[in-house]
């Protein structure tokens, strides 16, 4: 076999603290070789994305470099000069960072940026340089590349503006990508793009790519070879597909369990610090919302405007009480505005919302509307944002029993404590303000808030998109517990399509702002009707349960 491009030899990393010296990274070694793409897998504080900033000589003091070496084609990474490293990135190696969005310079057009990458890694200037800028916009599949190198990155969707930063990374022709979680809350369809993008740059350029993500569907589908990481080690590396297959390492088999199967469901996840909760086999569901049935939730021609733009047009569907519905659809398809318009959060331009038989459509200043109201409730997609960072979680979960005096209040801190006993948290939690939470523990906090309403009806806009994949199957295990004990309706929106097949008995496609089909969820899996329900299925990263190959 040829020498690698790079190759990473024992490499540790240690930051101290004022309680002792932290290691984040612990004898990690891989190879990443020409035309090949790395997949470096694991959870939020893996160590991950800490050795790719090695690599990228982005190491933020006091962290060091305590032991290994990184060897691109023969020269040490790890003990190179500055000077060194600022010539080597764009040139010899080049990054994709998460969020093309903060990664672009928002005053500048997106021309300009890429002119300047190609102007400081190579000797075009001026009209050159602009010229370059728009064969690699061009070539990394920008539709009109040069018109668009006239607009600004918030004029572009996430998928495009994803593209202008790869065509950054290629403005040096670098041997070396490192792609740091490039399609993380990217619509299917734009994923595919990018990923497929990718592959294409290691099969044409010979480039080797080490990509960073937790999403294992993707490495599924993208990697060549796998290597999963925990608590800073790497616990397995192998072939992706062998990897996937056929797991040895204990944490391996979890986190492989623990992704949501695109070909079938299941009725739990096994827990990844939880060995002994596994996944049961097929679940039995509600195909249609049952005849005869309560409507616990009824929308009736619902339309939505911006001005003259129609973000909603006449969305109907009804949702029975106990059933799960979920809401499908790309960025900009309506999905969030529409439950946020039956949540009374958007203003609707016409139809109707009824809750129980009572229409809560104009909840205004009438009381009793809005009383029958507070049966519906949401939780939204990023915790730490809809939770006040000043607030305690006991003054967040008192507040709403407090506006709308649903509790005694010799009864309100007992019962903040049971609801957090609930969604998995202990009581101690309660003085506790939010920035000292994980994420899944902020969702759950959010959950729990939800719950103090007692709704019949809960919607839930993206919850776990941004989770890793662990956290994000404990989140839907706990939804599942608390729809089967409570009789909830539950309202579902996720651009995750296996994860809604997890979860719902029935789904509604949107599209432009309409839905285009509506039934049970097997149904959109298996025989989808609607050309647009078939492109969102095949594009989505197939990932079979394990045990079932991929």
């Amino acid at each position: 076999m040829t020498e690698p491009l790079l190759r990473v030899e024992g490499l540790t990393l240690d930051y101290p603290t004022e309680t002792g010296t932290f290691r984040a990274v612990d004898d990690v070694s891989f190879d990443v070789h020409r035309g090949e793409i790395l997949g470096l897998a694991g959870e939020s504080g893996a160590g991950k994305s800490t050795v790719a900033a090695a690599i990228l000589g982005l190491i933020d003091a006091p962290g060091r470099i305590a032991a290994g070496r990184l060897l691109l084609d023969g020269t040490d990474l790890a003990t190179a000069a500055p000077a060194t490293m600022r010539s080597l990135r764009g040139r010899r190696i080049g990054a994709v960072f998460q969020d093309p969005l903060t990664a672009l310079n928002p005053v500048l057009t997106v021309g300009r940026q890429v002119a300047w990458a190609v102007e400081r890694v190579t000797a075009h200037r001026g009209g050159a340089a602009r010229a370059r800028a728009a064969e690699l916009l061009d070539a990394v599949g920008l539709p009109d590349a040069r018109a668009q190198m006239r607009r600004y990155p918030h004029q572009l969707s996430g998928g495009m503006r994803q593209r202008v930063v790869i065509a950054i990374a290629l403005a040096g022709d670098p041997d070396l990508i490192i792609a740091d979680e490039p399609t993380t809350a990217l619509d299917v369809s734009i994923q595919k793009g990018v990923l497929d993008l990718l592959r294409g740059m290691c099969r044409d350029r010979g480039i080797g790519v080490i990509l960073v993500t937790h999403d294992m569907a993707v490495m599924a589908e993208t990697a060549d070879r796998l290597a999963v990481m925990r608590h800073g080690r790497i616990v397995e590396a192998g072939p992706c597909r062998d990897l996937i297959a056929a797991p040895t390492h204990p944490y391996v088999r979890r986190l492989i369990a623990a992704v949501p199967p695109s070909d079938r469901r299941l009725d739990r996840f096994e827990g990844v610090d939880d060995a002994q909760a596994a996944p049961s086999g097929p679940a039995t569901r509600r195909a249609d919302a049952p005849a005869g049935a309560e409507a616990a939730l009824e929308v009736t021609d619902l339309s939505v405007r911006f001005g003259t733009l129609v973000a909603v047009a006449d969305a109907a569907f009804a949702v029975a009480r106990g059933e799960s519905f979920g809401i499908v659809g790309e960025s900009g398809s309506g999905k969030s505005t529409l439950v946020r318009a039956v949540a009374g959060l958007a203003p609707k331009a016409s139809g109707t919302v009824r809750l129980h038989g009572a229409d809560v459509t104009a909840r205004g200043t009438d009381r009793a509307v809005r009383r029958a109201s507070l049966g519906l409730q949401m939780v939204f997609q990023d915790p730490f944002s809809s939770l006040d960072p000043r607030q305690s979680v006991l003054d967040c979960l008192l507040e709403p029993m407090t506006v709308h005096g649903l509790v005694p209040r010799s009864e309100r801190r007992d019962r903040a404590a049971a609801l957090l006993e609930r969604v998995g948290l202990g009581a101690d939690a309660l003085g506790k303000l939010p920035h000292a939470f994980s994420g899944g523990q902020r969702q759950r906090i959010c959950i729990a808030r939800a719950l103090v309403m007692e709704p019949t009806v809960l919607i839930c806009d993206e919850p776990t998109s941004a989770l890793d994949v662990s956290v994000q199957a404990s989140i839907l295990n706990l939804m599942k517990d608390l729809q089967a004990e409570r009789g909830m309706a539950l309202i579902f929106i996720s651009h995750d399509l296996s994860v809604v097949r997890q979860m719902c008995d029935r789904t509604a496609v949107m599209e432009k702002g309409r839905i285009v089909e509506l039934a049970p969820t097997e149904r959109i899996f298996e025989a989808p009707a609607h050309p647009y329900t078939r492109r969102l299925r095949d594009l989505m990263p197939k990932f079979q349960a394990q045990g079932a190959g991929r």
